[in-house]
Order: structure tokens, then sequence, then C-alpha cells
């Protein structure tokens, strides 16, 4: 069937698109032969928000592919590079300089740096990996290069790539810098002695012994080698191959038939093809994605750790949001810091509105089919934004939950009439709070009234507990007369009244915070400041 006449056809977000193309690939496909979507992490350093779409974005695909209908089922691989010498301490480590000394060494080889709670730095970053992709509820299978080496798994490949040797260096040469191009090797040898991957050279191919000869004689990215020199086997996790060539070679073994990649890999994923093709396979359908970049526009990096965090993440925005934002447009590049949450936020919530009152054929061609989780609330029947609250929060200069959410209900009464807006809504002010005590409270500084103050701060102290059922319209009327008796002008009262509350010259209708605080309060806290 053409992909024009498909059902459904007219299902234009990308995920569709892709997996339209992706059903072609696998047509012929033995019905019983799972379609395999891959994506890859290098546990050198913590994961980020770029990992995180690095997995999701395939499992949209996924989700796509098999709301066409397709017979074949399906897996979602996440392959760890744990075999990788580290090239790089990333600067978040603890105890970063002494570190150093394990530099070139593969990460599933060194100790785990924040203690002994895994066996390795590897171990340590592939548990964060998981803890943080636990609450998306994204189906996926990890796989280990350390494991897949082995174990035997990578064994028929390896042996292929060793006979193939001369045409893979033929193939990968000319596009290295010239210094890098002699004695450039698909194999990296494991050294015995001191434990390098990166600083070993070979000089020598044995495809009829599957073994190399080589030295351990380089000095590569702050490794360097210990002079030992021999023969050995490239089996059972005494080598890896080259990058490039072990995307090739998962590609070739595992039957890869989708990856995502980011932009900056093009040039290696064509090579890679190259690769694959020679070694009997075929490479993946590819998406190149654009980069996530910081408020400096820089690439989101692990190694430096730049960027918004995941836990960060959710400590300032819905996790919905977060997948939400992963699902918008891939090709094109997005700046993600913490100012910028405020406004995929209120894009997420509008989005929510247009699907709650959608058609299922409009719903089913929305980024919320994708996004929404088991427990997710379908509606958001409010016209609150989250920039709203945002402002609203530190214009009250209140880190007291209910408070704020009483401003919210009298803003919009009806929020609390359907569950699901009200669930959403007070997890929206959850997060405004977290970033007004992380952000903003902790600057502010305490405005220490003049003595000629004191009289004006206790005597609408005074007022307020004579009137402590006084509305938000008599609690305003008191003030500008109070401002009357001590200013040329009423209203210059006002930010004195600021200061000492909210720790900030402007806020909120004083009239209505203090009706919602509640005089009584509000009065200690006059008293406090003046005596």
């Amino acid at each position: 069937m053409a992909s024009n006449d498909h059902p459904h056809s007219h299902l234009d977000l990308w995920p569709y698109e892709e997996a339209r193309k992706l059903a072609q690939r696998v047509r012929d496909y033995d019905p019983q032969r799972p379609v395999i979507f891959e994506s890859g992490f290098g546990p050198s350093g913590q994961p980020h928000l770029g990992t995180m779409g690095e997995i999701l974005r395939p499992a949209y695909v996924r989700h796509a592919f098999e709301t066409l209908g397709d017979i074949h089922p399906s897996r979602l691989i996440v392959f760890i590079d744990d075999m990788d010498g580290l090239r790089k301490v990333p600067e978040n480590i603890p105890g970063r300089d002494a570190f150093a000394r394990y530099l070139g060494q593969p990460v599933s080889r060194i100790p785990d740096p924040f203690g002994s709670c895994h066996g390795s730095f590897a171990a340590h970053m592939v548990g964060l990996l998981v803890t943080f992709l636990q609450p998306v509820e994204v189906d996926y299978e990890l796989l280990q290069s350390s494991e897949m080496y082995a174990s035997g798994r990578f064994d028929e490949g390896l042996k292929r790539i060793l006979a193939k040797h001369q045409e893979i260096i033929a193939i990968v040469t000319p596009t290295l810098r010239e210094e890098n191009r002699a004695g450039w090797s698909p194999i990296m040898p494991l050294c015995p002695r001191c434990g390098q991957i990166n600083s070993t050279l070979v000089t020598a191919y044995h495809p009829e012994r599957t073994s190399v000869d080589f030295s351990c004689e380089r000095s590569f990215a702050g490794a360097q080698g210990c002079g030992f020199a021999g023969e050995q086997s490239i089996l059972g996790g005494k080598a890896k191959v080259q990058w490039k060539v072990d995307w090739a070679l998962r590609w070739h073994v595992l039957g890869v038939d989708y990856e995502l990649y980011g932009k900056d890999l093009i040039d290696s994923a064509r090579l890679s093809g190259q690769i694959v093709r020679l070694l009997g396979g075929s490479p993946p359908l590819g998406f190149a994605f654009e980069m996530y970049l910081d408020e400096e526009g820089h690439k989101v990096s692990k190694s430096v750790g730049r960027g918004v965090g995941v836990e960060q993440w959710r400590r300032y925005a819905p996790l919905e949001v977060l997948k939400y934002f992963l699902i918008l447009n891939p090709r094109r590049a997005r700046r993600l810091f913490l100012e910028a949450i405020p406004q995929y936020v209120d894009e997420y919530l509008m989005a929510l509105r247009d699907w709650a009152e959608a058609d299922p054929a409009a719903r089913l061609n929305s980024p919320l089919e994708f996004v929404l989780q088991s427990n997710s609330p379908r509606r958001f029947n409010s016209s609150v934004s989250f920039g709203m609250l945002m402002n609203l929060v530190p214009a009250l200069g209140t880190s007291d939950r209910e408070l704020l959410w009483k401003y919210v209900v009298s803003y919009d009464p009806g929020i609390i009439n359907d569950p699901d807006t009200e669930t959403l809504a007070r997890n929206l002010v959850e997060c405004a709070l977290n970033f007004y005590r992380d952000f903003i409270e902790p600057t502010k500084q305490p405005y220490v009234p003049a003595r000629e103050e004191h009289g004006q701060l206790r005597a609408l102290a005074q007022w307020l507990e004579s009137n402590p059922d006084a509305a938000a319209e008599e609690i305003e009327r008191q003030i500008y007369d109070l401002g009357r008796a001590h200013y040329d002008r009423p209203g210059k009262i006002f930010p004195l009244l600021y200061k000492v509350l909210l720790g900030q010259e402007r806020g909120p209708r004083l009239g209505a915070f203090i009706r919602l605080a509640t005089p009584a309060k509000i009065a200690d806290a006059l008293r406090s400041r003046s005596s």
C-alpha cells in the first residue's frame, strides 16, 4: 500500500512521517522479526536533557509506527558505550584532578567517583540514566558495550572488521586530519598492563588468528601509553573498535532499523553506513536533529555541565512539558535554560486546551498523543498561565503556598470545579514557588524602616487588629487615609509597606493581599518591623 493511501496518511506530525518511511523499509521483513530502534548513551558524564531527547524521540517514532498498525514487533535499544576510553574528566566530578589518572581507560573499568554505590564510573552514570528515565514511561532495554564485547556477541562482526581492515582504513582516513591519518586503525586493543585503550597503536593484523600486534605508546587526550608491546586477540573484550566503526558494528550485529543523531554526526553516520555495507549489512534510517543550546548559545554538554538538568526541569515545570518540548520540531535548534521554561509551559497549556476540545482524529495528530502519561491531567479549563504565576509569586513576595493558591482561586474560581485542572494548577503553583525559593527569595534584602516610619507601621497594625474582618476595599481606603496623614501624596505610603512586607518596591493590591494573608498576620509583621 502506498504511503499516501495509508489509513493514517493524514497524520503529518514528524514521528508519523518517519514511521511511514520505516514501514516501507520493513514491509518485506519476516513478521516475527522485530523492528529495532536504537539510541546511544556515552556514560563518560552525567545524563542531561539532550540524553532524554535522544531516547524519547525514537520512542515517539516507535509509538507512531505502532499506531500505523504495522504487524512487526519492535524494540528500543539504548546502547551504552561503556568501553569508550575516558577522554576528559567532567567538571562536576568530585576529586576531578586526582581522577585524571584514569584518562584513556574504558569507563566500565574506572572506579565510581561518587563512592562505592556502583561498581564503576559507567555503572554510576547508567544508574542516573535509569533513574531519570523512570518517570517518563518509555519502554526500552539497555545493552552495554562491555558485555557485548566480552560475551562474544560482537565476535563475528569483529572478525569481518579484521578481514576488511584495509577497506575500512581507506574509507575513514581521507576524512581525518593529516596528522591523525598515519597509524589509524579500526581496532583499539586494550593494554593488559596499564588498562589503556586510547594509547594503543596497531602495528600488524592477523585475521587468520583474530589477533593484532600493537604497542601502548601513544599520548592521547591526556593519556600516556606504558610502552607494552605484543600480540593479542581482539575477541572476548580484549579490544574494541573506533567509534565510527563501532556504530557500524552494532547496526550490523543488532540489525538496527532506525536511529536519530545530532546534526554534528551527519558525516559520521554516512561513514558508518559505508562500513556497515562493507560488513554485509545495511544502515538504518537516519534522522539528524538540531542541538540543544544554553542561554549563551552553546551546545548543552555533559562534560561541561551546561544546560538544564532533568531534575531541575521537574522542579520548575511538569514532566509532560519536558516531553512536549522534546517532540517539537527536532530540526530546529532550541535554547534550553531556566528563563525559557515558562514559555514552554504556556505553550503546553495552550496545546492541552486545544487537545481537550478536539475530535479523536485531531487528537491522534497532536503532540499530546505522545506526551500525556497514564496519570497526566487531560484538561486545563482555566485562563491562568504559568507566566502569570511566575510574576505573581515575586509580586506577592511570599513562599506561602496556601496564600498563593487563594490568589489563584480568587482570580479564577472555576479552577477548582475540575479535578484535572486543579491538579495541574496546583503543580504549576508548586513549580513557581520552587523557582521563587531557589532564585528570588535568597537574594532579597530585608528593609529596615527609618525611625520616623515606625509610627505609620504601628498605626496600620493597630487598625488591622481592631478590624480583623475588614474587606479588601476598606483596608485599601485605610492605607490611603494613613498616607494622606503623613505624605503630600497618599500613594507614597505604598512603597514603604511593600518594602517592609515583601522586600520590594512594588507588588499586588495591598488591600486584597492583606485580606488573603489575614489582617492579624500582617499586623504581627508590621509590629515586628517597627519595634
